[in-house]
């Protein structure tokens, strides 16, 4: 009897541990929008091949580059949903007005400012930004760099590009759909703001729809727009990233041990963009440059023109949109960082 039952007991021990392997086994989707051989899908590739190698094979990952299921916003609402499990994406604001601080315009300067704000010892931008997201059922890891943004003229304009007072002649400037952050840059800097969605900004640059556009960094111009593009103005607008963030139900399904393996490798492998992607703005600039497209890069004192202006004009603005304690905690961040 005693015999039996110790048989009894060991085998449903190791069924046991058989269903609950079986349980915590996870095949995901992980998704970006960059194109196959970015930056983006390097990064994609380094953490996942991390991740299933500490989990033991218990987190799996299939791919899907280039936007494979949809823009970004999409992608970014089917996370929300559980659809996609895991990314690196931009955070779409549609769900939550709060997240237009990720582009507050000119709210870092420089690539110092930039690691110190979204991956130092103390990064306030991440923080607010990951606890907005936890409110719309996004677990945000880590901020990815992506570069500084400019803007993209389909035509060389005869006035002075990096002077925020000059008469802009009535030109419409692209700014993405929704988000009050570009809309009012646009109109600090003299333009007419026009919603277009990235994927329709290459045929109204083409048609004349708009002038020109704003909303993302060199390599984005260069990749997408280089044959419909005639300058590129850097005018650092506003830090260009994407978060690794995933569905918070899927991130809630792991055990402690899983969490920090994905944790680890996202915090790792996102650190190391900072660097590549402000090598990045330099290639892409000169890339654009020998592809015949006319650069020009501000200097710091007419940075600091332009933010001054956008600053105190939007950002009040701005404090509509996202509220007020999140202006605030954004203001003494900033005047810590400096």
């Amino acid at each position: 009897m005693k015999k039996g039952f110790a048989v009894s007991f060991l085998v449903l021990c190791l069924l046991g541990v058989m269903c609950s392997s079986s349980v915590a086994a996870v095949n995901w989707k992980w998704v970006h929008y960059q194109p196959v051989d970015s930056m983006a899908d390097k990064l994609s590739k380094s953490m996942i091949a991390e991740i299933e190698e500490k989990s033991g094979g218990q987190i799996k990952f299939s791919l899907f580059p280039a936007g494979q299921l949809g823009d970004w916003m999409e992608m970014s609402e089917q996370m929300m949903r559980g659809a996609v499990q895991i990314g690196i994406l931009p955070v779409s604001p549609a769900y939550n007005k709060a997240l237009q601080v990720r582009v507050l315009p000119y709210s870092v300067m420089n690539w110092k400012e930039a690691k110190k704000a979204f991956s130092g010892e103390t990064p306030f931008l991440f923080d607010i930004l990951a606890k907005e997201m936890d409110k719309t059922g996004l677990k945000a890891l880590a901020v990815v760099a992506e570069g500084f943004g400019g803007s993209g003229f389909a035509k060389v304009p005869a006035f002075d590009v990096v002077d925020p007072d000059a008469d802009k002649h009535g030109l419409k400037i692209r700014v993405p759909a929704g988000n009050q952050a570009f809309e009012s840059l646009a109109k600090q800097l003299g333009f007419i703001p026009a919603s277009v969605p990235w994927g329709e900004i290459y045929i109204a640059l083409q048609t004349g729809l708009v002038d020109c556009q704003v909303g993302g960094q060199p390599f984005n111009t260069y990749s997408s727009f280089l044959d419909i593009t005639k300058m590129w103005v850097q005018l650092n607008t506003h830090f260009q990233h994407s978060f690794v963030y995933m569905n918070k139900k899927a991130w809630e399904s792991l055990t402690p041990e899983q969490q920090k393996i994905v944790q680890d490798a996202a915090v790792k492998f996102a650190a190391t963009s900072f660097a590549l992607a402000e090598a990045e703005d330099a290639k892409y600039m000169a890339e654009m440059e020998k592809a015949g497209i006319k650069i020009v890069k501000p200097t710091d004192e007419q940075l600091a023109k332009i933010a001054a202006k956008v600053r105190k004009n939007t950002w009040p603005i701005m404090e509509g949109v996202v509220g007020k304690e999140i202006m605030d905690k954004v203001l003494a961040g900033l005047a810590a960082l400096r």
